[in-house]
């Protein structure tokens, strides 16, 4: 890991005027939800938005100049860089979370109303974990693609597999050969249910071990096809 890298990244973000009215808004989310039953209502959302738009500017654009180039000419391996942007990256989003989650204990112990310490820790940690796969899997992306394509396959492939997913649920219900097909060979629309939820998981309300280790063994599994590919990429000399 290369700290003046992190830092740098982390730099760029809590200097982008974009970055700091997205944690205001984070904030403002977290005094809302305070009034509510239910802890971190909305907050976790934002930050997992966060984690997509920050995410996909790892790496894809850097390939669309000329400034990868110095960059991968300086003293340090491109799988160090790789992993010292996200780690930048994640702290960033970590922070982001950090606030939502005070600003709705603070409005709630301000409110004189209990603090749910424990659903919103867990909250809190599946939602950095969740982010943690979302920018792996957009860094893999960014490795292989230019600009911020990674971002358009990424949002793609979720979309296409809820809509196959539904379009499955519906056939099955219609009385033809095709609804006694899926009935049949149901494996096919629960192996389309599993990689869903493999890639893009929704945080439970009670994470158990295995699910910690899942989401966390396919963030590992993303970065190091990131750091092979970004290692085998032609970097350009120019804009292309």
């Amino acid at each position: 890991m290369n700290a003046a890298v992190v830092m740098e990244t982390m730099r760029r973000h809590f200097t982008s005027i974009g970055f700091i009215t997205y944690l205001i808004l984070i904030a403002m989310t977290g005094l809302f939800v305070a009034t509510f039953n239910t802890p971190a209502s909305i907050w976790p959302g934002l930050v997992a938005i966060l984690s997509i738009i920050t995410g996909a500017a790892i790496i894809g654009p850097e390939f669309s100049t000329a400034r990868l180039q110095l960059i991968v000419s300086r003293p340090i391996r491109r799988s160090v860089y790789l992993l010292s942007r996200v780690t930048g990256v994640l702290a960033s989003v970590a922070v982001a979370a950090t606030v939502g989650v005070t600003s709705e204990i603070v409005a709630r112990l301000l409110l004189g109303s209990a603090v749910p310490w424990l659903p919103l820790a867990t909250v809190y940690a599946s939602s950095l974990l969740v982010s943690l796969l979302a920018i792996s899997l957009l860094t893999m992306l960014g490795s292989l693609t230019t600009a911020y394509f990674n971002v358009a396959i990424y949002a793609g492939v979720q979309v296409a597999l809820s809509a196959v997913e539904t379009l499955l649920g519906l056939l099955r219900t219609r009385p033809n050969s095709l609804s006694e097909f899926l009935h049949s060979h149901q494996q096919l629309e629960n192996g389309l249910i599993a990689l869903d939820d493999l890639l893009f998981p929704a945080p439970p309300p009670h994470p158990d071990t295995a699910w910690l280790l899942r989401v966390a063994a396919t963030a590992a599994a993303a970065l190091v096809l990131a750091c092979i590919a970004f290692e085998r990429r032609e970097v350009p000399y120019g804009g292309e």
